[in-house]
């Protein structure tokens, strides 16, 4: 979809963002696919990549995705994804002293995608008609100058490079006990049998791995939190004993802290005060 944006002829300053994450109060951040920022609009570009046959559900909200199999399946619905997201622009952007509406866009990737109900007021369209749709999209009134659109750049950039969503079940409000634990593939995440001490095998795929230890605590430290504790590393692992994580956990490369029951480890790149 990018290639087909650069194609376009825009005669105006234009920014282009992807895979943009912004901040709007200390613990609530939203992401947008592609964000485009003109002295004449704002707007927001959701890509979906959908096949066969979808249909719009307007109550509640929903997308029924129709496969040629016969089979479907609920999806949330993009555009009122786009309109949250237009929503929390609008306030990001007034927290700066602009204030403006922006706009959204749906673009189906697959071309051959079929659309049903599509409602009426909101754009869809397929990738290869996004330089027809933006060369269209040309309001007369300028709504931010240069100077507004390289400070914001500047804004979008930083916030981008600070961004952390890890550990990821906070970031997506999952409960982490509901993660499935024990060693597991890194291939199919099926449950390792262990073949002898040093190497560890897949009965579905087939693949072997020799430190599979090593991966349930890069897992722990993405997934769950930026610590581990010996009883949450026998939890995780499915260890028999305490023992047993504390040689892992020794052997990690972590950062061993405090004492006795109260001992816990953290990443060694990670600063601790």
């Amino acid at each position: 979809m990018d290639t087909y944006i650069e194609r376009t002829q825009i005669t105006h300053l234009t920014k282009i963002f992807t895979d943009v994450h912004l901040r709007i109060s200390p613990t609530f951040t939203f992401q947008i696919d592609t964000l485009i920022i003109t002295e004449r609009y704002v707007l927001i570009v959701e890509v979906k990549n959908l096949k066969d046959i979808v249909r719009f559900v307007q109550n509640p909200p929903h997308l029924e995705q129709i496969f040629e199999t016969g089979t479907e399946a609920i999806l949330d619905c993009p555009i009122h994804q786009i309109e949250s997201n237009k929503s929390n622009l609008d306030e990001w952007f007034r927290q700066r002293g602009i204030h403006l509406k922006t706009s959204g866009l749906l673009v189906l990737a697959n071309q051959k995608t079929k659309v049903k109900d599509a409602p009426s007021d909101f754009p869809i369209i397929y990738k290869k008609q996004i330089p027809f749709y933006l060369q269209k999209l040309q309001p007369a009134e300028t709504i931010l100058s240069t100077a507004q659109i390289h400070d914001l750049a500047r804004e979008i950039h930083a916030e981008k490079q600070h961004f952390n969503p890890f550990p990821l079940c906070a970031y997506y409000n999952i409960d982490h006990r509901e993660l499935k634990t024990g060693l597991l593939c890194r291939y199919c995440n099926r449950q390792l049998q262990r073949e002898n001490r040093e190497k560890w095998s897949c009965e579905l795929c087939g693949k072997n791995t020799v430190n599979p230890y090593s991966d349930g605590i890069k897992d722990w430290f993405m997934l769950v939190k930026n610590s581990i504790t010996n009883e949450e590393c026998r939890s995780f692992l499915k260890l028999k004993g305490s023992n047993a994580a504390r040689y892992i956990l020794s052997k990690s490369g972590l950062v061993k802290k405090g004492r006795s029951k109260a001992t816990f480890y953290i990443s060694s790149n990670r600063k601790q005060r």
